[in-house]
């Protein structure tokens, strides 16, 4: 496999992800008889999802722009022969996931107790207090590019220690990441992940959308376990 088709194909996955989250958003905003499965019971005006669409629309286009750029440099440490080996796949998929949330747990509780971040940067998020499914992209784009590096991490690490960093692992990854974070802010009650343990569901971060504290993980929950962070309706 060459860089380029690595790299296009992630794109098309990353596009693909976010293409299902604005038809998600558009059903969730124009069809009222979903409006009663959703955790909180605030009245939806379309106007500030579309008033918000031009951030999400520049995010996603920055967002997959550095993506292929990173991921083209990167592709050395990628295992080129498109192996499937179950274990290793889900073994890599793991540690990426893992590295990522870690990272992003301190990065997310830190935007929150340093007010100046918090007001500048991390607030631009915060305003979605019962958000859409879009809008976890609705956010400050240093944010974004801070949180991407979670990921970048994960993948770095496996290639230090391994030589054979599998693309599907990688793929697999992105489409996990972006239907969890879709998922966590559709504003409706989760059912992905009750058979997980820990698995970050809608009501975890929709609390935090809410209250504006706490629930800082996203996709693992025992984060907010072992730090004191949880909190509950």
């Amino acid at each position: 496999m060459s860089a380029i088709k690595f790299v296009s194909i992630t794109i098309i996955i990353l596009l693909s992800c976010n293409v299902l989250g604005f038809i998600i958003s558009l059903l969730t905003i124009h069809v009222k008889s979903l409006h009663k499965y959703r955790r909180q019971d605030k009245k939806i005006n379309p106007s500030i999802f579309y008033n918000r669409l031009p951030l999400i629309l520049f995010n996603i286009t920055s967002l997959s722009v550095l993506s292929a750029l990173g991921l083209y440099f990167l592709f050395p440490i990628f295992d080129k022969s498109l192996d499937f080996n179950i274990l290793i796949i889900l073994l890599q998929l793991f540690i990426i996931l893992f590295v990522d949330d870690f990272f992003f747990y301190f990065l997310h509780r830190w935007m929150h107790e340093n007010k100046y971040i918090l007001k500048k940067i991390h607030r631009i998020h915060h305003k979605a207090t019962a958000p859409f499914a879009l809008e976890y992209l609705y956010v400050h784009p240093i944010e974004w590019m801070l949180g991407y590096t979670g990921p970048f991490i994960g993948i770095i690490s496996i290639g230090v220690f391994t030589d054979s960093l599998s693309v599907w692992s990688f793929w697999i990854y992105m489409i996990v990441r972006n239907i969890h974070e879709l998922d966590v802010h559709s504003g409706f009650k989760s059912k992905i992940g009750k058979w997980i343990p820990f698995w970050g569901e809608n009501e975890h971060h929709d609390i935090h959308h809410e209250k504006l504290d706490g629930n800082y993980a996203t996709t693992f929950t025992f984060w907010d376990w072992v730090f004191k962070t949880k909190m509950k309706k």
